[in-house]
C-alpha cells in the first residue's frame, strides 16, 4: 500500500520495527522529531530530495548598502508551480526563497545576453545563422561543423568576459554576500541566483516511498528506541529475560552508518567540475 502521508509513514516505520507485536518504547513527540532529522538528511544528500532552481532577484537600495542579499525575500522561483500541502490542505508555490538548501551560482546583470543591434554577442549569434543557413556562400546547405567551432567559441568569450560571480552563503545567517564591486550593481539591476531547494513530501507524497529514507528513518527511530531502553538495561523481566539495549544500539548505529555511507556514494548529487 502506497504511505501518502507524514503518519502513514511513521506507522510504517513502527510496524517495521515490530509494533503492534512488540512494543516500541518511542513516544510520538520522540518520532515526530526523529523523522524531521531523517528528512533535513535526505534533503541534504539525497539526489531525489532536492532540485536545482533559479531565482531572478532584483538589487534594491538596501542591499546595495548592506552589501549582501538576504535570501528570505528572493521570492519563487522561475516557473514555481501550485501545489496543495496534503497535511493542510493549503495552496502555495514551489520552490519559494525558504526552500533554497545551498546556493550554487551568482550571475551578474553582464551576464544576460545582449539585444543591442551593434552588441558583439548579437552580431555574432546573427552571423552564425546565416552562415549555418547559406554555408557562407549563398547556398542553403549548413556546415554543422562551422557552427560547433561558433558556438564554443562564443562560449569561450563568455567564460572569459561573463564568468559567474564569487559569493559566500550559509544557511544559518541566510544572507549571501557577492564578492564584487558593489557599485557596479546599480539598484534596480537584477541578478540570477541558482540553487538548489528541498522537495517537501508533504507537496511530493510519492517521496514517503523511498527505500533508502524509509531505511535511514527506521535506524534513527532504532536508536531513539535503544536509547529510552538504556536506563533498564540489565533489569530482569518476568520469566527471567532480561532488556539489552545495548545490543539494540549498536545495531541501529550500524545501520546508519551502511546508510549514511550508501546516501554519500550513490544517491548524493554529483560535485559540478572546476575548470580553470
Amino acid at each position: 500500500m502506497p504511505i501518502s502521508t507524514r503518519q502513514e509513514f511513521i506507522d510504517y516505520t513502527f510496524r517495521k520495527l515490530g509494533a503492534p507485536v512488540i512494543q516500541i518504547n518511542v513516544d510520538p513527540e520522540q518520532a515526530e522529531d526523529r523523522l524531521d532529522e531523517s528528512l533535513e538528511y535526505m534533503q541534504e544528500r539525497h539526489f531525489d530530495f532536492n532540485q536545482r532552481a533559479q531565482f531572478v532577484v532584483p538589487i534594491g537600495a538596501t542591499a546595495s548598502v548592506n552589501q549582501y542579499l538576504d535570501v528570505s525575500t528572493f521570492g519563487y522561483a522561475v516557473g514555481a508551480q501550485a501545489v496543495t500541502s496534503a497535511s493542510t490542505g493549503v495552496t502555495g508555490f514551489w520552490p519559494a526563497a525558504n526552500d533554497i538548501v545551498s546556493v550554487t551560482k551568482v550571475y551578474s546583470p553582464s551576464d544576460q545576453v545582449g539585444d543591442y543591434m551593434f552588441d558583439l554577442r548579437y552580431q555574432m549569434t546573427l552571423f552564425d545563422f546565416f552562415g549555418l543557413y547559406f554555408n557562407q556562400g549563398g547556398l542553403a546547405q549548413g556546415p554543422m561543423a562551422t557552427y560547433m567551432e561558433s558556438m564554443q567559441y562564443i562560449s569561450l568569450i563568455n567564460d572569459v568576459f561573463n564568468y559567474p560571480v564569487s559569493y559566500t552563503y550559509t544557511k544559518s545567517t541566510n544572507r549571501l554576500f557577492l564578492e564584487t564591486q558593489w557599485s557596479d550593481l546599480e539598484a534596480g539591476n537584477y541578478v540570477m541566483i541558482e540553487a538548489y531547494v528541498k522537495v517537501d513530501p508533504d507537496y511530493y507524497p510519492k517521496a514517503w516511498d523511498d527505500r533508502i529514507f524509509k531505511r535511514h528513518y527506521a535506524a534513527l527511530l532504532k536508536k531513539q528506541w535503544a536509547q529510552n531502553l538504556l536506563k533498564f538495561s540489565g533489569m530482569p523481566l518476568p520469566g527471567g529475560a532480561q532488556l539489552n539495549a545495548p545490543a539494540i544500539m549498536q545495531e541501529a548505529v550500524r545501520e546508519l552508518a551502511e546508510i549514511e555511507q550508501m546516501l554519500t556514494k550513490v544517491y548524493e548529487n554529483p560535485i559540478d567540475p572546476m575548470i580553470g
